[in-house]
């Protein structure tokens, strides 16, 4: 079903700019739907718990950071605020989601640059506007990286009783405890 959207999506976008040419209200706000669907759709096939379903489930996240790309460097987008943070948040979202697809495939490092990215984007949105589902989705990055430092650090302990990255788990889910 997502998919479809994702694709009629698609298919307006198209037809929205072979017959106007120009960059919208109306255009930003598929855009950002499109994204939305991404993000929403490399969410289900992580979770799906099907291995196989989990290499679209990067190529959705992926899609959804390049969009995003593309669509920062557009001004009309920039003199929306509105606009802009949902963008953000979505980017924010991507980050987390491949953060998590990395931590189950046990590619802790590139878990952790994503987590890190992540936490990096939720701050800045909480500083624009201080909800309380950024602040959800900042003690879900923190308590999952966190995990992810952890693990990491069990990995790489050489008789050492609290290493760096053990330190960087401890400090990261206190926080999400605190939140």
């Amino acid at each position: 079903m997502i998919l479809k959207e994702i694709t009629l999506i698609q298919r307006q976008l198209q037809i929205h700019e072979a017959n106007h040419g120009q960059f919208t209200i109306e255009v930003a706000r598929l855009e950002l739907v499109h994204i939305e669907m991404h993000v929403k759709l490399g969410d289900l096939l992580r979770t799906s718990g099907l291995g196989a379903n989990q290499q679209g489930s990067e190529e959705h996240y992926s899609q959804a950071l390049k969009d995003i790309a593309r669509l920062k460097k557009r001004t009309f987008l920039v003199e929306r605020p509105s606009l802009l943070y949902h963008l953000r948040t979505d980017q924010a979202a991507s980050h987390l989601g491949l953060g998590c697809l990395y931590r189950d495939q046990h590619f802790l490092d590139k878990a952790s640059e994503q987590l890190t990215q992540a936490h990096d984007l939720i701050q800045k949105l909480i500083l624009i506007e201080d909800s309380p589902d950024q602040q959800d989705r900042l003690g879900v990055t923190l308590t999952i990286h966190g995990e992810v430092l952890n693990r990491r650090a069990q990995l790489h302990t050489h008789d050492q009783s609290l290493t760096s990255d053990s330190r960087a788990a401890l400090d990261k889910q206190q926080k999400a405890v605190q939140i």
